[in-house]
């Protein structure tokens, strides 16, 4: 697990928006599937695909997702062909479950290490010293990872930053950290928030003392 799959979790996702005024601002989802949806000349020409193991042709699935705002009547629509469906948890997706206080700081967990049923801790989680409804570049102060050390024991690398880079070729951006733990790892996520603290504390106070 590496820090940058707990940012994708967090960050670049982009909330509906409701209107201004809306008094009871709350999303009622519903998901619509139509199969065997015939396709219309105004979808585009009659086609199928020369790869007999796909599904691709005239006739097709549709799914179209609806987000309903009873207070201020807005609605959004999402439709798309050749969708997959998965239902999952907050733990698995590494998005959605509570920041723990530790260390003076906001750690919000990431998705598991690894990618298998059983496995449910976060496997990384972001460094806030703020606790916020959703994480932005800027609340981002730090990050701690976990890693295998000596006979595949549990360790946590910790690290402080991050300077955000702008994405390039419509890839997603990305972040350096200004420092890390290195060669040194932590038994425990609270030793490693601990040293993120420390860190931070220490730069602080450099930067008044050169000010």
């Amino acid at each position: 697990m590496s820090s940058s799959d707990a940012l994708a979790a967090h960050l670049e996702w982009h909330p509906f928006a409701h209107r201004p005024d809306c008094a009871k601002p709350v999303w009622e989802v519903d998901h619509q599937v139509v199969s065997d949806k015939l396709r219309t000349r105004r979808g585009g020409p009659e086609h199928t695909c020369p790869n007999e193991e796909c599904g691709h042709h005239d006739r097709h699935d549709r799914i179209t997702v609806r987000l309903l705002c009873r207070a201020c009547d807005t609605v959004h629509l999402i439709s798309g062909e050749e969708h997959t469906t998965r239902t999952t948890t907050t733990a698995r997706i590494g998005y959605g479950q509570p920041p723990k206080r530790v260390a003076g700081l906001w750690l919000y967990p990431g998705p598991p290490l690894l990618d298998l049923r059983d496995h449910t801790t976060p496997g990384a989680y972001l460094c806030s010293r703020e606790k916020v409804d959703r994480l932005s570049e800027e609340d981002i102060v730090g990050s701690v990872t976990e890693g295998r050390g000596k006979r595949g024991a549990t360790v946590w690398h910790a690290a402080i930053g991050p300077e955000f880079h702008p994405p390039a070729r419509g890839l997603s951006g990305y972040a350096i950290w200004a420092k890390n733990s290195g060669e040194k790892p932590f038994t425990s996520v609270t030793a490693a928030a601990k040293w993120v603290a420390a860190e931070l504390d220490a730069a602080a106070n450099d930067t008044k003392e050169n000010s």
